[in-house]
């Protein structure tokens, strides 16, 4: 596979602010086609995932545009193939032009399908079809709608490329997506929702008629022309940004809550830490533009135990945000929690189910299911890392619960928000200070057993986490800048995990294992063992380390497998304790330096069961 060197943006934005223009030069300001997307899979699947049974994957064997493609392969049905999350740049009602080159080589002609999968008006999955066209055996066929227009009450977007009857493996290259923006942002000139130096070479090109497209983003002084006046004020922005300013009175706020309820508020918030990056984000929903919100976490984050999900703390809290900051229909919901999982899954799970949905905030509850020790405290530290390390700098929140003896891992987590100088929710702070006092009682929180809240537990931590926004809005608690510190506490080696698929591991051999699993969502890149013979599941790649993410129970027939790399072999057992038959993840092998690995993966005992949902490269 290759690399592409790419150009910077500073050496353009060098470049185009020695253009000199006349302040006569003046041209219409209006809304263009601006480019939502563009995927090249150039040096990434650019967020292209596996749906259903295949495996995706960029590759430099075929290409329509540039040097790579991306490949779908290990099809078992049609409607198997790659998919995108489009929340983010597409919305109900709105046209727009769309379009996709693939490229098949089974031998005859084959039907190819750009679908849309959504969720409409009354909560059903939906399906709807962009273009649909015969792709000849060895040719590149682009499968485009100029207008195609999302159906009304549509939520819950994503576009994928699929078969109508073959089952054949295909390449996908340069999908793209052009439309009216769903957000107008002041200096975005060429409409990727960033305001940079590609803005002032697309506003320098207009004026000077090289380019007859331009966003209205671009109108800086907002008079319905663009002329030189505004790529003054746009080089300005660039070079001397604004800081971002919350609106709203803050300061004199009056909690308007019993004193009783006041002090679980004032318990819960453990710490305010920085506040740069929340407000930054709360600047954004107030300004117009997307945010999403994402909530990563076990059962209490997925809700089973409020009444509806309605009820439940991360979709309470979301409406809190949306109603409070955002101006009508910007503010998106990602509840990413799963039942009976820990931290070390969801240091796995982020990048598709957090990362790749571009969360501007990230909540993460894992102190229930967490417990001490090793694992899971560097795996919680990797995963505060791994989040607050992303490109897009998100807020991250760290929510600590208990049971009803009060057992929790805040105690370390708390050194973890601390060491990151993030803010604290503590549910068990609030909950167990209120009990103590006589003003709370479990079956007020709880919702009949001894771990999860219920409906009044949930509106409780929602409630709390509102204080908390309303307290980062204070004057007295502003902080200008953050910087994520070197420095770790238990350790972060494993913040560079991300799972494979099985087009990267190389040289593969399956041995006594068949292909997928029990899980639908974790099938097209895990394994199974088939119980027949012994032979290792074998791959190289390349990296510092290998993590498995499998099914565990605490139960003598689930196995242990040996995990040998490069010579040396580590055992690690599925028969765990305070596990439900769910996923669960551990750490096969480490080394300082990265280099290959050569993996060969086995049984100790034959007669037993091991489900393999993934295997992650630390690189």
């Amino acid at each position: 596979m290759k690399y592409k060197k790419r150009t910077g943006i500073a050496a353009i934005s060098a470049a185009v602010l020695t253009f000199t223009i006349s302040p006569a030069v003046q041209r219409p300001a209006y809304v263009s086609a601006a480019n939502l997307l563009t995927a090249e899979f150039e040096t990434t699947n650019d967020s292209f995932t596996a749906r259903g049974g295949s495996t995706v994957g960029w590759t430099s064997d075929k290409a329509y545009s540039d040097e790579c493609s991306l490949f779908v392969s290990g099809r078992t049905a049609t409607w198997n193939g790659a998919s995108r999350d489009a929340s983010s740049f597409m919305k109900a009602g709105e046209k727009y032009n769309i379009s996709a080159a693939v490229y098949q080589e089974s031998g005859e002609p084959v039907e190819m399908k750009f679908s849309l999968q959504y969720t409409d008006s009354t909560g059903t999955t939906a399906y709807d079809a962009i273009s649909l066209e015969t792709a000849p055996n060895g040719e590149w066929t682009v499968l485009s709608n100029d207008s195609y227009t999302v159906p009304e009450g549509a939520s819950d977007l994503s576009i994928y490329i699929e078969t109508t009857e073959s089952l054949t493996d295909f390449y996908i290259d340069l999908v793209k997506v052009t439309g009216s923006p769903t957000v107008i942002k002041t200096g975005d000139a060429n409409g990727d929702l960033k305001v940079n130096g590609d803005d002032i070479k697309t506003l320098s090109d207009y004026l000077l008629t090289r380019s007859d497209e331009c966003e209205i983003g671009a109108d800086m002084d907002k008079n319905e022309v663009i002329d030189a006046f505004d790529l003054v004020r746009l080089r300005k922005q660039i070079a001397d940004p604004p800081e971002n300013n919350v609106s709203g009175d803050w300061d004199n706020y009056q909690e308007d809550v019993s004193p009783e309820r006041l002090q679980m508020y004032k318990d819960s918030l453990y710490r305010v830490g920085n506040t740069k990056r929340i407000r930054d984000k709360i600047s954004k929903a107030q300004s117009g533009e997307q945010v999403n919100i994402a909530y990563l976490g076990g059962s209490i984050t997925a809700g089973g135990s409020s009444s509806t999900h309605a009820n439940c703390y991360a979709n309470l809290s979301c409406n809190y945000f949306s109603d409070t900051f955002g101006t009508g229909g910007n503010v998106n919901y990602i509840n990413a929690g799963m039942a009976g999982t820990s931290s070390v899954v969801g240091n796995l799970r982020v990048d598709n189910d957090v990362f790749a949905k571009n969360a501007d905030i990230i909540f993460i509850e894992f102190a229930v299911n967490d417990q001490d020790g090793t694992r899971f405290q560097k795996s919680y530290e990797s995963l505060v890392k791994k989040c607050l390390s992303q490109e897009n700098g998100p807020a991250v929140v760290l929510i600590t619960l208990c049971t009803e003896s009060g057992g929790s891992c805040q105690s370390w987590m708390a050194k973890i928000a601390e060491n990151y100088d993030l803010p604290l929710i503590s549910g068990k702070d609030a909950v167990m200070n209120a009990i103590n006092a006589g003003t709370l009682k479990w079956s007020d929180y709880g919702s009949g057993d001894n771990i999860h809240p219920g409906d009044g537990g949930h509106k409780l931590i929602a409630d709390c986490i509102g204080y908390y926004y309303r307290q980062a809005l204070r004057s007295e608690n502003t902080s200008e800048e953050y910087t994520v510190t070197n420095s770790t506490v238990f350790g972060a080696e494993y913040s560079t995990a991300r799972l494979l698929t099985v087009a990267e591991m190389q040289n593969l051999s399956k041995g006594s294992w068949s292909s997928g699993t029990n899980n639908s969502s974790y099938s097209q890149n895990g394994f199974t063992f088939s119980k027949n013979g012994n032979d290792p599941l074998s791959f190289t790649v390349e990296g510092k380390g290998i993590m498995l993410l499998f099914q565990s129970n605490s139960n003598a027939s689930m196995g242990t497998v040996n995990v040998t790399v490069n010579g040396e072999t580590n055992p690690v057992s599925s028969d765990l304790p305070w596990t439900w038959g769910g996923l669960d993840g551990d750490v096969g092998y480490y080394q300082e330096q990265s280099g290959t690995l050569n993996v060969s993966i086995n049984m100790q005992d034959p007669s037993t069961t091991f489900v393999l949902y993934g295997i992650a490269v630390i690189e």
